[in-house]
């Protein structure tokens, strides 16, 4: 007999479609999930925006003060200071608060640090840069490293100047409205103690190899000399009218102060605290620097908008170098032959070559105040004169990195100069949301997340956000919004970070897994119910065929045997075209009947 042919149209209908049903709702669930979570995303970032505007404005209403232009024409251009009585009720209101300058925002290229900074000094040792905030009556500390704000100190009223030894990491701080120096520990940021020294005190300068702290007290024409050891005043040398400025040459042991208002410079015998002479320079003197190693006096003039250079050896003035207006604070960067003076007026920093005392180029810093802070307080609203000496941006250098510090007094920062470049540079930080799922390159240059870079203000960058595996770029976020990549961006804010998100997605081998597993599974559960329901066929004709062999032995009818068993063959090619059983099972079916049907005929 011919075997018939055998057709699983049923079974492979079924597959087919599970296979097409799960692809659909696969195509359709994944893009949908990833637009839902973009579209979440996007939202979120909308509208936190406009949330952070409104919360910076409400702070911003919220502020004490605000800037007036109420400097009058009568005043002697930005001399001198508040009057006592002025000064004390401020620094009372200052402890309680009244006073309080909104901190500078992110907008700002310089690093915020308190209130009013004023002083800077470095200590290239232990990397670390110190800026007096006069209104918060506090010490900023920087680190070198991380160009961060580490931590502030607390000290006396009105913190003005600060200087720094080296060798043993004291910090010196002036306490303008407590007639004080704070003692500071270096390596731990705490304050040992306070040095009373006479009335108003703002200079000071260290004599690191003699270890002799040198203060100007603006307001008792002095200058106090400090024991380093014993932290003890063992001298009060009278100078000139309203001694501002001070610096040591710990070579000559001779110490420098400006008389603002004797237009002079007083040179101090280091060893006998004797005055040996009084130098005639520009008007209004406040600045001062020297350079160890060329034996060079540098001094700002305010009013003559120059600087006064002097041969340390002579006491005579060899140049008069024309700078920015209202010039203030100096300081030399001996290895480079630099030096740099800030003009308050100007809101820039001048470099100039120590070698040929020419100005080589004019650096922008962050603006200091045109004129007043008010107090918004109906009972104590007054002005606040906002004018030298109460502002004055100040600088400091690091020989060793070559980084110069500027205090910005009106917007509350300090401003980081590169000495490579002479140039303001701001800090970028880097960073990919969520972590490890791409990096960010900028300018062709790899920038692992979490870290940072100092870029020359005004910078233009060009950054692309790298997918990772699994991953596609989303949008920027924090300095910069939007989904376009590559970036364009200008740096010109300090301290703010670059965030690329990205959004999970699925790989090619993501896919498949999605694709095949379910399939594999479902497969494997098909199949194990087609072998079941054939075992089950199988079964229940094995068993017939029994049945009509026992109703044989039982009737002795032969020819009723032969037609049932001819019936289940029937019924067996039947399933078995359907394919409802396999082909081994209808081949075991078949040779059973063969077998039932020979023994009847035998």
């Amino acid at each position: 007999m011919r075997r018939p042919t055998s057709k699983t149209e049923g079974r492979d209908h079924l597959e087919i479609t599970i296979v097409i049903l799960i692809i659909l709702v696969i195509s359709i669930w994944i893009p949908y999930s990833t637009a839902a979570k973009e579209y979440r995303h996007i939202m979120t970032t909308k509208a936190s925006r406009p949330l952070t505007f409104v919360r910076n404005v409400d702070m911003l209403l919220r502020n004490n003060l605000e800037l007036h232009n109420e400097s009058t024409s009568a005043v002697k251009p930005g001399i001198y200071g508040l009057h006592t009585a002025l000064a004390a009720s401020i620094s009372a209101d200052v402890s309680s608060g009244i006073v309080n300058q909104y901190n500078a925002s992110s907008s700002q290229p310089g690093l915020a640090v308190g209130t009013y900074p004023v002083g800077v000094a470095v200590n290239p040792v232990t990397k670390k840069i110190y800026a007096t905030d006069e209104f918060s009556n506090s010490v900023s500390v920087i680190s070198g490293t991380s160009n961060s704000v580490e931590g502030t100190i607390a000290v006396g009223n009105f913190p003005y100047g600060v200087a720094v030894n080296p060798f043993d990491s004291r910090v010196y701080v002036t306490n303008r409205g407590s007639n004080t120096v704070s003692v500071i520990d270096g390596s731990t940021n705490t304050k040992f103690h306070n040095i009373t020294v006479q009335n108003s005190p703002v200079g000071i300068a260290v004599n690191p190899s003699a270890n002799w702290i040198y203060v100007t007290n603006i307001n008792s024409n002095t200058v106090s000399v400090i024991d380093g050891i014993t932290d003890k005043v063992t001298a009060n040398i009278t100078v000139g009218k309203i001694p501002y400025g001070v610096a040591a040459n710990p070579i000559t042991k001779k110490v420098y102060v400006t008389n603002i208002d004797s237009d002079t410079v007083s040179v101090i015998n280091g060893t006998t605290n004797k005055i040996t002479a009084n130098i005639s320079v520009g008007k209004n003197p406040v600045g001062i620097a020297v350079n160890p190693i060329t034996n060079t006096i540098y001094v700002t003039n305010y009013a003559s908008n120059t600087v006064s250079v002097i041969n340390g050896t002579t006491n005579k003035i060899t140049a008069n170098i024309s700078v920015g207006k209202n010039p203030v604070g100096i300081a030399v960067n001996p290895i480079t032959s630099k030096v740099y003076v800030t003009n308050i007026q100007s809101n820039t920093v001048s470099v100039i070559d120590d070698t040929t005392h020419k100005v080589t180029s004019t650096i922008t810093v962050n603006p200091s105040l045109g004129g007043s802070y008010r107090i918004h307080d109906p009972i104590l609203s007054m002005p606040i004169a906002a004018k030298f000496p109460l502002i004055a941006s100040l600088v400091g250098v690091d020989d060793i990195t070559n980084m110069i510090y500027v205090t910005n007094t009106g917007s509350d920062t300090v401003s980081i100069i590169d000495g490579n470049i002479d140039s303001v540079v701001v800090k970028v930080g880097f960073n990919v949301n969520p972590p490890n799922s791409g990096d960010i390159q900028c300018n062709g240059q790899h920038i692992l997340p979490n870290s940072y870079l100092l870029y020359r203000n005004g910078t233009n960058l060009i950054c692309n956000a790298n997918a990772g595996q699994g991953y596609k770029f989303s949008s920027w976020s924090n300095i910069a919004y939007g989904s376009s990549n590559p970036l364009n961006l200008k740096v010109s804010q300090y301290g703010n970070t670059l965030t690329a998100n990205f959004n999970g997605t699925l790989s090619p081998e993501q896919y498949l897994a999605i694709i095949i597993g379910p399939i594999s599974i479902i497969s494997i559960i098909v199949g194990w119910l087609f072998r079941s329901r054939q075992r089950r066929y199988l079964n229940k004709y094995m068993t017939l065929i029994d049945v009509a062999s026992e109703r044989l032995h039982e009737n002795n009818d032969s020819k009723e045997f032969l037609l049932r068993l001819q019936l289940i063959r029937k019924e067996v090619t039947h399933i078995f075209k359907k394919g409802k059983i396999s082909d081994s099972y209808y081949n075991i079916l078949q040779n059973k009947i063969s077998e039932s049907m020979v023994k009847v005929n035998s």
